[in-house]
């Protein structure tokens, strides 16, 4: 009994000891294969897909076929396969290849493959939702990530990177943009600063929602906790204002309308009054220096 007791014991500890090695080189010798099948994949595709010139005719517009090696090689994605998103490509020439919205929507497809945790903070969002008039979402993850340039916030080539959001997000809010582009916030932050509030930092990433939803970061309930991440003393009156308001004589934007009005002309008038001092000054020296005693 003790021998057998022993055998089985050592036989627990060797299998323990084989499947600790499996997890641990079994893996890596699987991804090598798997980025070598990769880059096999990605070369033949980029024979032709790497050409500057490669375009189609689609809804009678030109469009580029063209994917730069070195940012897509570069990118997040830039060790997958190309047909790991590209999941109806499989023949050449690409006869069932699809275009346009299609597949705009067959690759948001394949970033839920991957993607599952943020598909479901995502398929909350105002972004997920459905646009009944245009039938498709509101924003598909290209719209925002790119397509082969698809990096990390932190860098800084990135759609998403804190200084490049505000122009991702134009694209599709142009006219919030063009009123976002009159606060501070957006001066700082076109400007380069890396501090001031740019969109996802009020308006949330995956999880936007409207301001009249109660949960919203920008619903005026949360309006003041929003705030307070960048301000030391958030209080109820930063959720009675109007952020992105059009400067005009009247409505949200009055105050500054006036104010800009009222330091424009105190400049203009201060400038001006510098200037004509500083020309009755130059007459007097004229005046002065034509005179006879003044050259001796």
């Amino acid at each position: 009994m003790g021998m057998g007791k022993n055998r089985t014991a050592t036989g627990l500890v060797l299998s323990w000891v084989i499947t600790v090695i499996c997890l641990a080189f079994g893996p890596a010798v699987s991804a090598e294969d798997l980025l070598q099948k990769s880059a096999r994949i990605n070369e033949g595709c980029l024979r032709c897909h790497g050409a500057r010139g490669l375009k189609t005719k689609f809804d009678g517009k030109t469009v580029s076929l063209y994917v730069d090696e070195a940012g897509y090689r570069a990118s997040m994605h830039g060790t997958m396969p190309c047909t790991y998103c590209h999941t109806n490509i499989t023949d050449y020439p690409h006869t069932g290849a699809l275009t346009g919205k299609d597949l705009v929507k067959q690759v948001n497809g394949e970033c839920r493959r991957c993607h599952k945790d943020i598909t479901t903070m995502y398929n909350q969002s105002v972004h997920g939702k459905v646009n009944r008039k245009e039938g498709k979402l509101n924003a598909y993850c290209s719209d925002c990530h790119g397509i082969h340039n698809i990096y990390k916030k932190e860098v800084a080539a990135a759609t998403i990177s804190h200084n490049n959001v505000p122009h991702t997000c134009a694209k599709c809010h142009n006219e919030i943009m063009k009123k976002y582009e009159l606060d501070f916030h957006a001066k700082s932050v076109l400007l380069g600063g890396k501090e001031a509030a740019s969109c996802v930092s009020c308006h949330g990433s995956h999880t936007i929602l409207g301001p009249e939803e109660k949960t919203s970061t920008v619903s005026k309930e949360n309006i003041p906790k929003t705030c307070g991440k960048c301000h030391l003393f958030p209080l109820k009156n930063f959720a009675k204002g109007k952020m992105h308001y059009e400067l005009k004589p009247a409505g949200d934007g009055a105050v500054s309308f006036w104010t800009l009005i009222f330091f424009t002309w105190l400049t203009i008038g201060t400038i001006t009054f510098v200037l004509v001092l500083i020309l009755i000054e130059l007459r007097r020296k004229w005046i002065d220096a034509g005179r006879p005693e003044s050259r001796f």
